[in-house]
């Protein structure tokens, strides 16, 4: 889901505004070419897990990727400075230090070492890299790109203390995804440390648009301020998240019930990523958010959170399978309600 909907919203929107349109048509055969590569994962991982089918074509994703990257930092280069640009420079390369992770795991997978610690924390150190470098940081370039166009003047010296607080606390913030492992306690240590510096960002972030909240939210369309609301608040909460995850008892219970991880993960992608990126879009290019499905989605996420952080708290209370269905129906209503009414607007390019 990440790589075919986020990651796809995230980077044309990079290209869209980030780059002059007399270049932009360079950039059609490389996203063609890494949807291609997306399909061929699709298949090839049920199938054959890591195995050569799926190395090769994860391989060739992060290769196209690469040559995209590559050409976005030089299109963008004069304006590196600028504070949205900046963070889409900074979500392509945190793809790049999260590509190293799939690589391990097939490595591992190949020598028999598929359920070996290292096999795991490979796996999250590619999801951590993902989540709270590609994807953060690429909601935040969007986001700071919008207050451009609706003449938003923000605090750029709190918004600089806020990109690199961030940037520089979210390698070591891998810590928290091995607390799981029992690590020496200079991990643990390190963990909070990083877990601090991504609250001290916050700050940083609410300090750069003190008095502006107001200004924003009046431009908004009110569908678009209710996501983009729910999206602020899902930033928070990870971030406050991963303080509590660096404590031990906290680190071994998410380690031993898969649920809360799951939840966390949709935190991320679905609360805080896909809420911003459809109101984004809504602002930006007009698609047509309805209503009682966009509702729909938002219930059906906070319902599913709610079941999965509930798992083994009052077993036998609930049927999870039921509820967990009902929850996802919601969810996947909301969504073919949202496309298609994009898709009727618009309609096949």
């Amino acid at each position: 889901m990440f790589l075919g909907w986020a990651f796809n919203a995230l980077s044309m929107g990079f290209v869209v505004c980030f780059v002059q349109e007399r270049s932009q048509a360079w950039y059609k055969w490389p996203f063609y070419l890494i949807n291609l590569t997306v399909l061929g994962m699709l298949i090839a991982f049920p199938i054959q897990e890591y195995a050569f089918y799926s190395i090769a074509v994860s391989t060739l994703h992060t290769v196209f990727v690469v040559v995209l990257g590559v050409r976005f930092f030089k299109d963008t280069r004069a304006h590196r400075q600028n504070n949205a640009v900046w963070f889409a420079r900074a979500s392509l390369l945190f793809f790049l230090v999260s590509a190293v992770g799939p690589f391990v795991v097939g490595a591992l997978a190949a020598k028999g070492l598929g359920h070996s610690d290292g096999y795991f924390m490979a796996i999250y150190y590619y999801l951590h890299f993902q989540y709270n470098g590609v994807f953060t940081f690429g909601a935040l370039a969007l986001f700071f790109y919008l207050l451009e166009q609706m003449g938003i003047v923000i605090d750029l010296q709190a918004a600089k203390w806020f990109r690199w607080t961030l940037f520089v606390s979210c390698f070591p913030a891998y810590a928290l995804s091995t607390l799981w492992a029992g690590p020496p306690p200079v991990v643990y240590g390190v963990g909070l440390l990083a877990a601090t510096g991504q609250l001290l960002a916050l700050y940083f972030l609410l300090r750069s648009m003190r008095g502006r909240w107001a200004g924003l939210a009046h431009r908004l369309l009110p569908l678009s301020r209710t996501l983009m609301a729910a999206s602020l608040v899902a930033f928070m909460l990870k971030l406050a998240l991963q303080l509590f995850s660096a404590f031990p008892s906290v680190a071994l219970l998410a380690f031993e019930r898969r649920f809360y991880i799951i939840a966390y993960l949709h935190l991320v992608l679905l609360g805080f990523v896909t809420f911003f990126l459809l109101a984004w879009y809504s602002e930006q290019y007009g698609m047509p958010l309805k209503r009682w499905f966009t509702y729909l989605l938002l219930a059906g996420f906070v319902s599913s959170e709610l079941v999965m952080v509930s798992v083994g708290q009052w077993p036998g209370l609930f049927n999870i399978q039921k509820w967990m269905f009902i929850t996802s129906a919601a969810l996947v209503l909301g969504i073919v309600g949202i496309a298609t009414g994009a898709f009727h607007k618009h309609g096949p390019s």
